[in-house]
């Protein structure tokens, strides 16, 4: 079982500054050090689900296995991460996906795993109230409010009039998997009396359940926010605890290191067929199911980065182990053929000489010394490196047989244009020469012997000279430059966030807490549960932010009331009515839902013709338009553009003023 190490950490100050550092004291310079004297608390945020969290979160609610997050919109990376807070926006074709996933998902759902009561027993509306509170609460990860109860209960009354109990209730699941409150996480907290925003026992289960699990809450963990355990630093690190000892743990530290690494991009890079017939899918998805393997069964025993990086031992089906040229393991294989193979006396050994780091980082039909130099330079050093110039042909240099690869790369980088840059990478990369492009070990190139001796300079901690990957991986291993940045990376990972000042000084204190390749791979994140970001948050609720992602939207205290002079709806049939709530408000744009309501005894098609403060830029389920005298139109999507007597629709929008 793992049990977490709660420590308590002096502040001191390292940080990765995107160019050369400081080889006194790598201080960053967009970061004094009276910042980590008294860091500011992190920022108030509303954070939209990845798409890895959106499918694990649907299977957890649903009881149903859920993948189609999976076909989303691709989100941009932020400092390497996909999970950047900033990033993580709802596009119109995003809504359009999620929309159908909802209906999808609702659709398939099992009623009788998720409605707790019998309508037969209690009555049709007592049981729906009974049912939309319960999923409620799991959905949206808080109980509902009033208001919530009543448009739910209302969205439920309008089709199970006609179309019965069920239709119903998959009608407020298809609404609720599409509301804000399921695909953000709300971390605002409520504002104290010090000034400061104090996370409620509600976010701080739903921070816990992601940090951990990479998932929704599940009851335990909201009976203890209901109870106020959470509140306390004994009830959070006993749900700690329970959530690190649960097999759920390993997908997200699993997940972590692909985004780190860039190892999610192993299925899909191009490799020469001809060049590595070899390197099949089965191959490929052997590769990254050791790795996951030796990472989660490290980060089970309380291993360290040091540990991780001189592993010698690893997980392999007697299929890969035959691949890299080692005797297959002889333990009981695992329910993928995984068994446990010792690396003593061979020439692999750690995460770097793993077939998802190698095969990953190199190029098509070759090795590469600067996409492996880059990997170990900016992920596992933290030192970004600016861009080539904009003019330069950085097209690797052409093969010839008569050259070895490092032979290539040498004469490559003795142009004037060439060797600032590649002083600081290449010499890293010829470390890895022993090993081709899909992860082999080998003693020549072509015909030319192997020579993988290398260097660091230009570090912080890290300048030393080695002779092949394992005297690398062992220079690293001890690194604290390697120990800060993983701590870092973490840091922003699990927060969201990408150089935030605060996150600096947390995560470079946790990792110097421990001697150089010391920390516990698990550290940076149990070290999240006493820092100040799981408790505090600082930020006004109208500060001015420039067209933000809703990552960085900040709702109001107090909502401002709706006027009723926003417009009017119409229809040709029949009597329309409309409301438009503000749901999160900044001094430079805001955020609101749009509800219709067709209170006529027709079937009629809705259109709403308005005034907004401002011009849209993203619109959820419906469709907008600007006439000439400068009204703003709203009409239903093809799936919600008629409504029943009685129905309503719910769409939204943001908008810049």
């Amino acid at each position: 079982m793992r049990r977490l190490l709660l420590l308590t950490l002096p502040f001191g100050l390292w940080a990765c500054d995107g160019g050369r550092r400081d080889k006194d004291d790598g201080v960053d310079s967009a970061v004094a050090d009276e910042t980590c004297e008294s860091p500011a608390p992190g920022p108030r945020l509303l954070r939209r689900l990845t798409h890895d969290e959106y499918d694990r979160s649907v299977t957890d609610l649903l009881g149903q296995a859920s993948s189609r997050g999976q076909g989303f919109a691709a989100d941009d990376v932020i400092g390497g991460l996909m999970n950047n807070a900033g990033a993580l926006d709802v596009s119109s074709l995003l809504a359009d996906q999620v929309r159908a996933a909802a209906e999808a998902a609702a659709g398939e759902a099992d009623l009788t795993l998720l409605v707790p009561c019998d309508p037969a027993e209690i009555g049709n509306t007592a049981c729906a109230t009974v049912f939309i509170e319960d999923f409620g609460l799991r959905a949206f990860r808080r109980p509902l409010t009033q208001d919530d109860l009543d448009r739910y209960l209302a969205l439920w009354e309008s089709v199970a009039r006609e179309d019965g109990f069920d239709a119903g209730a998959r009608w407020v699941i298809t609404a609720m998997l599409q509301s804000p409150h399921f695909l953000y996480r709300m971390e605002l907290g409520a504002k104290g009396g010090d000034g400061l925003y104090h996370l409620t026992g509600w976010e701080r289960a739903t921070a816990l359940s992601y940090l951990f699990w990479g998932t929704t809450p599940d009851d335990e963990l909201l009976d203890a926010a209901a109870s106020g355990a959470l509140d306390t630093d004994e009830g959070l690190r006993a749900q700690a605890d329970r959530l690190a000892a649960d097999p759920r743990a390993e997908d997200v530290i699993a997940a972590f290191f692909e985004d780190w690494l860039d190892l999610d991009r192993l299925p899909i890079v191009s490799r020469d067929t001809t060049e590595y017939p070899e390197l099949t899918t089965t191959v490929r998805e052997a590769m990254a199911g050791e790795t996951r393997r030796l990472v989660n069964d490290l980060a089970a025993s309380g291993a360290t980065i040091s540990d991780l990086l001189l592993a010698r031992h690893s997980y392999m089906t007697d299929g890969l182990a035959t691949y890299y040229g080692v005797s297959p393991g002889t333990g009981e294989a695992d329910a993928e053929g995984f068994r446990k193979v010792s690396l003593d006396g061979v020439q692999y050994g750690g995460l770097l000489s793993q077939g998802s780091v190698l095969t990953t980082w190199a190029l098509s039909a070759s090795s590469s010394p600067v996409h492996r130099g880059l990997l170990v330079r900016e992920h596992l050093l933290c030192q970004d490196l600016p861009p080539p110039p904009s003019n330069l042909n950085t097209s690797p240099p052409p093969v010839d047989p008569s050259l070895s690869t490092r032979e290539r790369y040498a004469t490559h980088a003795t142009e004037p244009v060439c060797q600032s840059c590649h002083r600081l990478i290449d010499p890293i990369g010829f470390g890895f020469e022993s090993y081709d492009g899909v992860g082999r070990f080998r003693t020549l190139d072509g015909e030319h012997p192997i020579d993988a001796t290398g260097w660091i300079e230009g570090s912080v901690s890290s300048d030393g000279e080695f002779d092949g990957l394992m005297e690398l991986s062992a220079l690293l291993a001890t690194s604290p430059d390697v120990q800060r940045c993983y701590s870092r990376v973490w840091f922003s990972y699990a927060a969201g966030l990408y150089e935030d000042a605060g996150l600096t000084c947390d995560a470079v204190a946790v990792a110097d807490s421990f001697a150089p390749g010391g920390m516990p791979l698990t550290g940076p994140q149990e070290a999240l549960l006493v820092s100040q970001h799981l408790s505090v948050r600082a930020g006004e609720a109208t500060t001015d932010l420039d067209t933000p992602a809703l990552g960085d939207r900040l709702p109001l205290d107090e909502l401002p009331e709706d006027t009723g002079d926003w417009g009017e709806a119409s229809s040709a049939e029949g009597n329309v009515d409309f409301e438009i709530v503000i749901n999160s408000d900044w001094t430079a744009g805001y955020c609101a839902d749009l509800y219709v309501t067709n209170n006529s005894d027709l079937r009629v098609t809705w259109e709403v013709r308005t005034r907004l403060s401002g011009t849209p830029y993203t619109v959820w389920s419906s469709q907008y338009s600007e006439e000439a005298d400068g009204t703003d139109v709203f009409i239903g999507e093809s799936w919600n553009n008629t409504l029943d007597p009685g129905g309503s629709t719910q769409a939204g929008f943001c908008a810049n003023r």
